[in-house]
């Protein structure tokens, strides 16, 4: 049906010469929510339906969509919308270069989608109970609330010049929150773990990094409601990936975007700083779709395909995140970087998975689930980073932010802060941390462990809502530094 409709949908484009994109798009999310041993919710959606976007060779542009796919009326909307961005300039559409593109087609769909048809939600809600039986067992007292989505978002995209692009992004995950009781100020602490499979909770590997996270965040919101305020201040900072991640997406990768020249600190005179030192030499930003990752999509909403982009190489801007109508502009090369939420948006210029790198990463051997903020004072010992700083101030989660693009600084929450030293751990209440992007990239000395890049998150743009992930090393030190700030009470 797809491939007839979007044939006939091509043909009359070209029939009326403008040049058209058509989006298809087919979602359906199966949800279960577990809380206090039974289920609170246990739900499945689905939607469909396409989306015109027309091209004039005067550079108007035009969208429009559709709840079905129904020929007729397809086609009838097409001429609609080409008439519109044909008509008067009164209509107060704005010109755009209409980019030169290079016709594909391509299919990626992974073997994990024909398991989701499968999905027994019954099944699931048990194995929830189950596994909020196994941590309420170990760490009493704590509300919970357990979590499992499966996502299968597929979309075919045809261009007028021939491209005819399929994919599919399977998408499932764990997710626990775990509130503090009986204090005047609970503390909540949330864990995830992902996948592409929808036997991720019967995933022996998967549960047990999801049970180890999950005991951990449920002692931290137990432990925190005792914990004291940090003091404000810069001091020497450990952040582990998944505030590094956050670092990596709100301030570099928002930043990076070429829709976002005209007012980005990335960007002069709407063109792209390439070649500014921005960080430290030996610290790289990279953005790229991960194969299995939560954030994975192999093609932009516009039918190409999306590149490895590096934005900082080696402490220099090197790239954007770019779509077609974008980078020329901006002075970067096309990196595929579009996406949308749905067939009924515009699509955008976005992350992926994004990452921060570091030059010669030390030891952190065994699992990121092993490292509490014992385990973290051992290396910053060897390492002889206490013994540069009496103290290092410990930054543990990401738990959401936002950043000015336009000024480069950002504010971040963390889920805990723990003081490290020689004498003690000491457990803090969990505060602001701020400041400018480039002390903070700039700041950063040393990294431990492999890379680690399951941070989930979701990314909101222009009322369009999508998956983010990446992280970093294990851990970033990052030393003092008077543009970056932790709050304090």
């Amino acid at each position: 049906m797809l491939t007839e409709l979007g044939s006939a949908m091509v043909r009359h484009a070209r029939a009326d010469g403008v040049m058209l994109v058509w989006r298809a798009q087919v979602r359906s999310v199966r949800r279960v929510l577990v809380r206090e041993g039974r289920p609170e919710d246990t739900s499945f959606s689905s939607s469909s339906g396409h989306g015109i976007q027309i091209f004039t060779s005067e550079g108007r542009t035009a969208l429009a969509s559709r709840d079905d796919f129904e020929p007729e009326p397809a086609l009838a909307l097409l001429r609609r919308v080409t008439a519109t961005a044909k008509g008067p300039n009164s209509l107060g559409l704005r010109s755009a270069h209409v980019p030169e593109l290079t016709p594909q087609v391509a299919r990626a769909v992974p073997e994990s989608v024909a398991a989701f048809e499968n999905i027994d939600l019954a099944e699931v809600a048990q194995r929830l109970v189950e596994l909020e039986q196994e941590i309420v067992r170990q760490v009493p007292g704590v509300n919970l609330r357990i979590a499992f989505q499966a996502d299968l978002d597929a979309w075919r995209i045809f261009r007028s010049d021939g491209t005819d692009v399929l994919f599919a992004m399977p998408r499932c995950s764990l997710r626990l929150g775990a509130t503090s009781r009986g204090a005047s100020t609970p503390h909540t602490v949330r864990a995830a773990v992902p996948g592409p499979d929808p036997g991720l909770p019967w995933d022996d590997g998967k549960v047990n990094r999801f049970l180890c996270r999950g005991l951990r965040a449920a002692r931290l919101a137990r432990d925190l409601v005792a914990a004291p305020p940090h003091p404000a201040g810069s001091f020497p900072l450990v952040i582990d990936y998944a505030l590094a991640k956050g670092l990596a997406h709100e301030a570099f990768g928002h930043a990076s975007e070429t829709d976002q020249y005209r007012s980005s600190v990335l960007a002069r005179n709407g063109k792209f700083r390439k070649g500014d030192l921005v960080g430290a030499p030996h610290a790289s930003i990279v953005d790229e779709a991960v194969t299995g990752d939560h954030a994975w999509q192999p093609f932009s909403s516009n039918g190409v395909r999306r590149e490895r982009t590096m934005i900082v190489d080696h402490g220099r801007l090197v790239n954007g995140l770019s779509d077609p109508w974008s980078a020329g502009p901006g002075g970067v090369a096309l990196s595929g970087a579009a996406r949308a939420e749905s067939f009924k948006n515009a699509p955008l210029p976005r992350m992926s998975n994004i990452r921060i790198e570091v030059d010669d990463p030390l030891a952190a051997p065994g699992q990121f689930e092993e490292y509490g903020p014992e385990e973290v004072r051992d290396l910053l010992t060897s390492a002889g980073v206490l013994k540069r700083h009496r103290e290092v101030v410990f930054l543990s989660g990401y738990s959401g932010g936002q950043v000015n693009t336009a000024r480069g600084d950002f504010v971040f929450h963390c889920k805990a802060i723990y003081r490290l030293s020689s004498d003690g751990i000491h457990l803090h209440k969990p505060a602001i941390f701020s400041g400018s992007m480039f002390g903070a990239l700039g700041a950063i000395r040393e990294a431990f462990g492999p890379l680690l890049l399951d941070a989930l998150g979701t990314c909101g743009k222009w009322g369009q809502s999508v998956p983010s992930s990446g992280g970093s090393h294990f851990f970033l030190v990052l030393e003092p530094d008077p543009t970056v700030r932790l709050g304090g009470a």
